[in-house]
Order: structure tokens, then C-alpha cells, then sequence
């Protein structure tokens, strides 16, 4: 398979365009994909290929869509970047009050044009591409591995491979080879996920969403996770013990635009080998959509440094660890640390995407720590200041006509807690925190923490992540409280979204105390309804932490109550942040005015505490969004009496 091409057309919008029409004459219309710049343009081609993809990058460029676009061209093919005569100002997504486009950096589009200028070629007319696919001999070896293991005893399988390696392909060739009778399965985030396994697989399998597998509804002989690094590593540990009788494989792409697959390998894999016994490891390597060592890929995964690791530390190495504050124009101008430091960062957090290093790079509102030890990167923390919010905008906010865009605590405050007052705060959130899995539980975490407290000013200390119980003790060491449970799990991680604060004025204080009164009257009935849901249970542990240092307080007042189903009704609020006061409400006023589909859903859901699909369905209704809608509507209604 033939190497690919990068070109870059400068000039002003009309122009690159005619010239990249010209470009590709001779090329089939069906044969070009061309993408605008935004995430969702190529969200849905992923899996496809084309002979030239036509990039319109005059806004700047998209760091998740570079990511992308790679890997949509075939072997032989053209990537063609259009922009103008001089490098754009990738500003837009960055821009957060009460900064504007100047304040935003060009770290990242200054290095990733480097990188892509220094490997991009003369620009000469496209020729149509073959479209000849021949597996390599390692795809061969995996694909009679998998068939040879389902053969057998229930198995467990892992494939590894980054993108256009034939991952998928194989999967379903090894499918294909399996008798009629055996029942397969294959599943991923979304349906056009599998595509590639479903075309090669033929008629023997079948696709079903990760829902329906929680649900029990299906039974497999064969059953297999694509792109599984994109599905919370939680949600993956449900399917294996819900699916224990069932050849299991799980397959996902090591580094690429949707972010590594490394955390899910070093999470969940350990996980699958510790309690289920061994797991058959497979790894493809060779390309097979387009040419070993290719100059596009090469120069894709340096400009978004999609292969960083973090350094080679030992517990052993001598040194001391020293704190330091980062400036990030030497960040930038330092290969080696900025590929330390991003690489630590991917290997410790679920789904880390190149856009994550455009803002670490460019985000005029963030900061960068690290902990040091000699050269090496062994922990790092970035934080982002907020709030210092204006009134009018935090009403808007609470009255659901906004939202406070990249002030994560201030928009969780105002807007989902029914706080505007709080906007108007200054606040230091922790967006990220990684230490070096060779050296953790040395008190590197809790140094960073504390240097960060040291060097910035805040009246609230936040941060907001996907909760387990190691890390809820952690925060509750230095100080921090749980204020607020999410209801659904983090789309990154699986676990449940909470948010822990620590004060750091009389004012946060008291908005703490209050946060943490309302805490202690609403978390026994989210659990409740968190599990009617069909979520994963909590660990108890876990469970167990969350209740941890509540104070005792006493029921809603009638007041109190009507006053949180208000914010309800008319705002942005959702029901499980205040179904206990709103479970009030409903229980003092009669619903026979009501009409059916909305008293059907108060009574499952607000009264008998019945999970959403099975309130959906019992109202008649088509979704469950056109559920929440009605218990809203519900609730104004009889508020309105």
C-alpha cells in the first residue's frame, strides 16, 4: 500500500477552495470528503476512506479534527489543508470570559504547523487511488487466534491496535469463519462504530447497543466490544459480569482523535485478568490501509503527540521531587517535557484528546504545574481559574437562558444548584491531576495541591471527576466536601460526576454549610433513583464516602420545598437534584387535573422512584427526554394550581 500525501493551499476562502477543486478533477465526487473544521462534519465518516480529504482550517486549526481526518485517507491519497496566507489564530473554542481572542495562545498552532508545514509536499493534481485491501500476516495471526480461543472454553480477548491497522476487519473476518449456529454479537458506543465489523462479518453477527447488553435481553456465544476505550470502563466490567458464559473480546484504538485506549489497557484489562483469569493479548502493528512509516500519520501524531509517553521513572531513581509553576512558552519550546508532561497526562485519565492539548497549551484561563525530579516529569496539574462572574450573567444562567461556558464550578453553582450569587466568587478549579503510576502514594498529589493553593488566590478551591472512593478521601484530606452528585455517570469515565469544593472566605463557607444541608436531604433519593435507573450499583465504599461527614438536618419545610420545585419547573435544574423537595410538593397536591401522560410519569417517577425507560414507557411516550419534559411541565402545572 502506497504512502499518502499532505499538501497546504494558501490564500484567502474562494481561492483555496478552486484550487483544491482543481486538485482532485479527476477524482470521483464520491472519492472526497470535504470537512468545514468542525468535530461533528467527520464524526460519521469515521471508519470510511477516501482518496482525498479537503480540510478547511482558515479558522484555525481543529485539534480533534486533524486527529480525525488522518485516518479517513487511503493508501495513495492527499490530506489537503486549506488556510490563509499566514497561519491562522485557532481562537474561538478557547475564548472564555472575561478574556477575548488576544489573550488566547498560538503554542499549539504555532508547533503543529511546524510540524505539518516541515512534512507537507508540492502541490500536483490527485490521481484516483486503488482500492485493493490485502490483510497483512499479523491481521492472518489474530484473526486465527480469535477463531481458534471461540472455539473453546468461555475466553477473554484483547486487541490493540491504532487506527488503520485492520482492527475491525479482523474482528470480522474472524467472525465470519465461525458455524452458523454460534450466536454473535458486536457492540460499541454507537452503530457506525461497527460498521467495518458488521461488512466483513457478513450474516453471522448482529449489532446491539451497550444498553440493551446491561439489560440481559440478549444472549451470545460470541460477543464483541469495538472501539471499547470509548465506553467507561465501568459500564465495560458490567458487560463481563452480565455476559460470563460468552466469549468476550474487546478491541479499541491506542491512540488517536477520540483519545488513547491506554487507560482503559492499564484499567481495565488488569481489571479482566485479576478476576476472570487469563486474557489472550493481541496487538497489530502494520498498517493496512496505507504504507509503513507513513509521512502523514508521522506527522499527525507529532503535531498532536498522539504516541507521548510519560518518562522512564523508577520508585527507586534518586532525587528530590521539587514543585515548580510552568511557563508554557518554554513548555511549548521543550520537546522533550511537553511529550513528558502530555504523555503523563493521557496515560493517567480516561479519553484524552488532542483538543485537551490545545488548551493545555492555549487556554489563557489555565495553569500548568508540575512535580519534577531532575528533568523527569513525575506528576502534573493543571487548573483553570473562574467565576468573578457578573450578575446578570449568573441570573441568565440559573434561569436556564445560558450557560456559563468553561466556568465548569461557577455553571454547577449557579445553574444546576441554584446558587446565582455564587458566580460572582473567584475560584481555582482542578481540571486535571496525574502522578507517575512508578511513584504514587509518595505524597506527590498532595504537594501539587498544596503548591497550586499556595500560588493562586480563590474564595472556592473546586473540582469536578468521575468518583471512586480513593479519590473522594483524597480531596476530603485536603479539605475539599462533597457538594453535589451528578445524575448520570461521567461520559469519561463511567463513574459518577461529583463535585467537591473547599472554602477558602467566610462567604464560600457559608455557601459550603448550605450546599452541604441540601446534600444531606437529597443523596439518599438520587441513589435511590440513580440505581432505579439500571446504573451500576455504587461501591459501598464509594457509597459510603459520599455520606461521609453529612450533617443531620431536618425534613423540607413546606416553603423550602415549593421554593426548590420552582427553580425546577422554570429553570435548569433537574429533577434529581431536588426530588425530595419536589416529591413533597407532589405528594400535598392532588394530580387528577393533570393530563395522563404527565400524571403517569409524577407518579412512577417522582413517587414510586421507577427508573426512566420504564416511566417512559408506562406514560406512552417516545423517549425518555420526552419523559423529563413532561414531569417539568407536571410539576409547573401543579405549582401553578
Amino acid at each position: 500500500m502506497a504512502s499518502r500525501r499532505l499538501m497546504i493551499l494558501e490564500g484567502p476562502p474562494e481561492q483555496t477552495a478552486r484550487r483544491a477543486r482543481a486538485l482532485i478533477a479527476g477524482l470521483d465526487d464520491a472519492d472526497v470528503l470535504w470537512v468545514d473544521g468542525g468535530v461533528r462534519s467527520v464524526a460519521d465518516r469515521l471508519g470510511q476512506a477516501f482518496a482525498a480529504v479537503v480540510v478547511d482550517a482558515h479558522e484555525g486549526l481543529h485539534a480533534d479534527v486533524l486527529g480525525q481526518v488522518q485516518g479517513l485517507v487511503w493508501g495513495g491519497g492527499v490530506l489537503v489543508l486549506r488556510r490563509g496566507a499566514s497561519r491562522p489564530r485557532p481562537t474561538a473554542p478557547l475564548v472564555v470570559f472575561p478574556y477575548d481572542d488576544a489573550d488566547v495562545g498560538q503554542r499549539f498552532g504555532t508547533r503543529a504547523w511546524d510540524v505539518l508545514e516541515a512534512a507537507a509536499v508540492d502541490v500536483e493534481p490527485v490521481s484516483p487511488v486503488p482500492r485493493r485491501l490485502e490483510g497483512t500476516a499479523e491481521q492472518g495471526e489474530v484473526v486465527t487466534s480469535l477463531t481458534r480461543a471461540w472455539l473453546g472454553k468461555p475466553s477473554r480477548a484483547v486487541v490493540l491496535a491504532d487506527r488503520g491497522r485492520g482492527k475491525s476487519s479482523a474482528l470480522g473476518l474472524a467472525m465470519a469463519r465461525l458455524p452458523t449456529d454460534v450466536r454473535v454479537i458486536v457492540t460499541a458506543g454507537t452503530r457506525d462504530a461497527v460498521r467495518e465489523v458488521l461488512r466483513f462479518a457478513g450474516d453471522g453477527a448482529r449489532y446491539v447497543s451497550v444498553g440493551e447488553l446491561l439489560d440481559e435481553t440478549h444472549a451470545a456465544d460470541v460477543l464483541a466490544i469495538d472501539e471499547a476505550a470509548q465506553i467507561p470502563v465501568p459500564v465495560l466490567q458490567r458487560i463481563v459480569n452480565r455476559h460470563r458464559g460468552a466469549h468476550l473480546v474487546f478491541a479499541t484504538t491506542t491512540s488517536g482523535y477520540e483519545g488513547t485506549g491506554r487507560g482503559f489497557a492499564l484499567r481495565f484489562v488488569d481489571w479482566l485478568e485479576r478476576e476472570h483469569g487469563p486474557v489472550l493479548r493481541q496487538t497489530l502493528t502494520t498498517p493496512i490501509r496505507w504504507g509503513p512509516d507513513d509521512p502523514v500519520e508521522r506527522a499527525v501524531f507529532d503535531a498532536l503527540l498522539l504516541d507521548a509517553q510519560p518518562s522512564g521513572v523508577s520508585r527507586s531513581d534518586d532525587g528530590e521531587v521539587r514543585i515548580e509553576s510552568l511557563d508554557r512558552d518554554r513548555l511549548a519550546a521543550d520537546p522533550q517535557r511537553l511529550r513528558a508532561l502530555f504523555g503523563l497526562l493521557v496515560h493517567a485519565h480516561y479519553r484524552t484528546t488532542p483538543g485537551d492539548l490545545h488548551r493545555l497549551l492555549d487556554a489563557p484561563n489555565l495553569s500548568v504545574h508540575a512535580a519534577l525530579r531532575g528533568s523527569q516529569v513525575v506528576g502534573a496539574t493543571l487548573v483553570a481559574a473562574e467565576g468573578g462572574l457578573p450578575r446578570q450573567m449568573c441570573e441568565a444562567a440559573a434561569a436556564g437562558q445560558t450557560r456559563l461556558r468553561a466556568h465548569a464550578l461557577a455553571d454547577a453553582l449557579v445553574a444546576h444548584l441554584g446558587r446565582p450569587d455564587a458566580g460572582a466568587m473567584t475560584m481555582a478549579r482542578s481540571v486535571r491531576i496525574a502522578v507517575h503510576p512508578n511513584v504514587r502514594r509518595c505524597g506527590i498529589a498532595t504537594r501539587l495541591v498544596e503548591h497550586v493553593q499556595a500560588h493562586h488566590e480563590a474564595e472556592l478551591w473546586g473540582t469536578l471527576f468521575g468518583a471512586t472512593a480513593e479519590l473522594v478521601a483524597f480531596r476530603r484530606s485536603l479539605g475539599y466536601e462533597v457538594v453535589r452528585l451528578s445524575a448520570s455517570r461521567g461520559t469519561r469515565t463511567g463513574e459518577p460526576s461529583v463535585m467537591m469544593v473547599r472554602p477558602g472566605s467566610e462567604h464560600a463557607r457559608a455557601l459550603v454549610r448550605s450546599l452541604r444541608e441540601e446534600l444531606a436531604r437529597e443523596l439518599p433519593l438520587q441513589l435511590e433513583l440513580l440505581e432505579a435507573d439500571g446504573e451500576l450499583l455504587l461501591e459501598p465504599a464509594l457509597a459510603s464516602a459520599l455520606r461521609a461527614q453529612l450533617p443531620q438536618v431536618e425534613p423540607w419545610t413546606a416553603e423550602q420545598a415549593r421554593a426548590r420545585s420552582l427553580a425546577y419547573a422554570h429553570g435548569p435544574r433537574t429533577f434529581e437534584s431536588v426530588a425530595t423537595a419536589v416529591r413533597a410538593v407532589v405528594e400535598a397536591l392532588p394530580l387528577d387535573g393533570l393530563p395522563a401522560p404527565e400524571r403517569a410519569v409524577l407518579e412512577g417517577r417522582v413517587l414510586a422512584c421507577r427508573g426512566w425507560r420504564r416511566v417512559t414507557a408506562e406514560a406512552g411516550l417516545p423517549s425518555v427526554p420526552a419523559a423529563m419534559r413532561a414531569l417539568r411541565r407536571g410539576v409547573r402545572s401543579l405549582l401553578a394550581t
